[in-house]
């Protein structure tokens, strides 16, 4: 929903190529000259929809999840691990899965300038809903739906997708007595699953009690455009990987540097990043939908007894109830879903020897008209930073409202941590978001200050 990559370690002087889709910059600054990932998997979730109420996220593994029912008062008020509802006015949901595959970065001299190369594999899903009209609040609630009721606009995306890219980074400025550093990852974008659904006026709904005392909505005055693509074999009910669109992204990033002479560490780093610039074009369906034919939601005998096969089968069936005819809402092939444009902001201080106070703010900056959308996060971090073991704490306020507790370990080549750790191990109240980090990494050619004293020129007479 991040969405987001872990911040906490990102900061981390070892973080490396871990930390390149953040900080395209970050892997000049490793000590070491090889750095090696294995894998990563970052998961974020965050929602003011739905909840679990007084659980953690350690016993739903339990299974023993029961959705609310009013009738039956069977609520999140009352009972635990139960799956209840927060029945705003508009929702908001982000879901971001990061994993980062087999990559590795080095260093290189070319001339008088050194380098640092890095290649790196992603496979990164997201899902972002903002300001949602929540009509589905008065069901939830088990109250009698509006006779009428307009639905806001709206817009929501969701894509599935890989990234090949290259990571460059070096200094610039060298005549400055500080050090200026620029980094770009330029990304090779493979899409696999993709939708955007928008509604683009007030979509008019009208409830009335029918003969046998049962609620008929029917919508009217509709203005809907859906685009889809999808790797799901829906006669087999399987997944069959393979590459449904291309596109190009970019991250951008420059440092300001103020070194401690004679070794790695820093006094000061001030990093600005613009991340995510780009889109990926998908060979997929748009649909449109627009008119004022009364559209019957419940008990539609045209959708209430049809098992559907596919997403293609619904639309088919929608289009013949608006159009009366299956096939006029399919107006073209081929849709384009934007990157999840960002600025990234980062000013880090070593406070004393391997201490350091940093602090991130990522702000959402859509630029495509069908872009994804990165939640808004600032995080202030406090860490230790050796090089065999580091940890950290963070403090993070997501979306500017949501405020989350974080901490981070780095032990050899593992690495652990979440933006919001208390819900791994303690109940809350109403448990609506998540986030959780590891990785592995290895340190080949592992390097320290010693060694770098040891390789230095010798003016000795």
């Amino acid at each position: 929903m991040e969405g987001q990559q872990n911040l906490l370690f990102s900061n981390d002087i070892y973080s490396g190529i871990s930390a390149s889709s953040l900080s395209p910059t970050q892997t000049y600054l490793n000590p070491n000259p090889w750095d090696v990932q294995i894998f990563s998997e970052d998961i974020n979730v965050y929602n003011d929809y739905a909840y679990i109420s007084k659980g953690n996220l350690l016993g739903l593994t339990k299974g023993d999840i029961v959705a609310a029912d009013t009738k039956d008062g069977v609520t999140g008020a009352s009972q635990t691990y139960i799956l209840d509802y927060y029945n705003k006015d508009l929702a908001n949901l982000f879901f971001n899965s990061d994993v980062l595959g087999p990559s590795f970065s080095f260093k290189s001299k070319i001339g008088e300038n050194d380098f640092n190369i890095g290649l790196f594999t992603r496979l990164r899903t997201q899902k972002s809903v903002i300001d949602f009209d929540n009509y589905f609040r008065f069901q939830n609630q088990n109250l009698s739906r509006p006779t009428e009721y307009a639905v806001n606009p709206f817009k929501t995306n969701f894509m599935n997708w890989g990234e090949l890219g290259l990571n460059f980074a070096t200094e610039i400025f060298l005549q400055s007595d500080y050090k200026w550093v620029f980094g770009v990852n330029l990304k090779y974008e493979m899409g696999f699953d993709a939708y955007n659904l928008q509604n683009n006026k007030n979509l008019h709904l009208s409830t009335k009690v029918n003969a046998e005392d049962r609620n008929q909505t029917t919508a009217t005055s509709y203005d809907i455009a859906a685009s889809y693509v999808t790797n799901y074999n829906f006669e087999t009910k399987k997944y069959d990987f393979k590459q449904q669109g291309s596109g190009l992204g970019l991250d951008l990033g420059l440092s300001f540097i103020n070194k401690f002479p004679d070794s790695e560490a820093y006094d000061l780093k001030v990093d600005f990043n613009i991340l995510d610039i780009g889109y990926v074009k998908f060979n997929g369906e748009n649909h449109v939908f627009i008119g004022d034919t009364k559209i019957l939601l419940d008990d539609n005998p045209n959708f209430s007894n049809t098992k559907f096969k596919s997403i293609k089968q619904y639309l088919e069936l929608l289009s013949n109830e608006v159009y009366g005819d299956p096939n006029k809402s399919h107006i073209s092939d081929g849709f384009k879903i934007g990157l999840p444009t960002s600025i990234h902001l980062v000013l880090s201080k070593n406070i004393k020897p391997n201490h350091y106070l940093s602090f991130n703010w990522i702000q959402r900056t859509p630029i495509f008209e069908n872009s994804l959308k990165r939640i808004n996060a600032f995080s202030a971090t406090y860490s230790v930073q050796k090089t065999a073991i580091a940890y950290g704490f963070s403090t993070s306020l997501y979306d500017y409202k949501n405020l989350q507790f974080g901490a981070y370990l780095r032990l050899g080549p593992l690495i652990l941590g979440s933006e919001n750790i208390f819900p791994l191990f303690f109940n809350h109240k109403k448990l609506h978001a998540a986030n959780f980090f590891i990785g592995l990494k290895l340190y080949p050619f592992w390097d320290n200050d010693f060694k770098r004293h040891r390789r230095a020129n010798c003016n000795c007479d």
